[in-house]
């Protein structure tokens, strides 16, 4: 079963990259939007980031852990289900100086109000996935 399922995924990614398109689905919406093999090319993953886009990437995160959970270092995943730490954020934060971090980390810091109002958050599971991305990074 899982063999005939591979094969079907294969054949879909041939046709679509003969067609120079490939569909993307949002994790968050369910979205499924159509992408140019050019502009999949130029994606970047976290670990292209420089110390400056670091450090940006961890703000926009902390914002969206705020916006979805009400804490700033616990994250909703794509299931709905609220785990901390947050392992991107904790990546973002790996890579800039110590410094910088601590100076982050006290900008974010939750107030005990914040803290008692969200949600109650689960220990995430790294390998939920299969393995671990950021295992060896942090």
């Amino acid at each position: 079963m899982a063999n005939k399922k591979k094969q079907q995924i294969m054949r879909s990614l041939r046709r679509y990259a003969h067609l120079g398109r490939m569909p993307i689905q949002d994790s968050r919406t369910g979205q499924v939007k159509m992408v140019s093999a050019k502009e999949l090319q130029s994606y970047r993953t976290p670990f292209d980031l420089s110390e400056d886009e670091c450090r940006e990437a961890a703000t926009e995160r902390v914002t969206l852990n705020l916006r979805k959970t009400k804490h700033p270092f616990h994250h909703q995943t794509a299931d709905g289900t609220i785990v901390t730490p947050d392992p991107t954020l904790e990546y973002y934060l790996s890579r800039l100086s110590e410094e910088e971090r601590k100076q982050f980390l006290e900008i974010y810091a939750p107030s005990p109000e914040e803290e008692a109002q969200a949600p109650k958050a689960v220990p995430v599971d790294r390998t939920y996935y299969g393995d671990d991305m950021y295992e060896g990074r942090l």
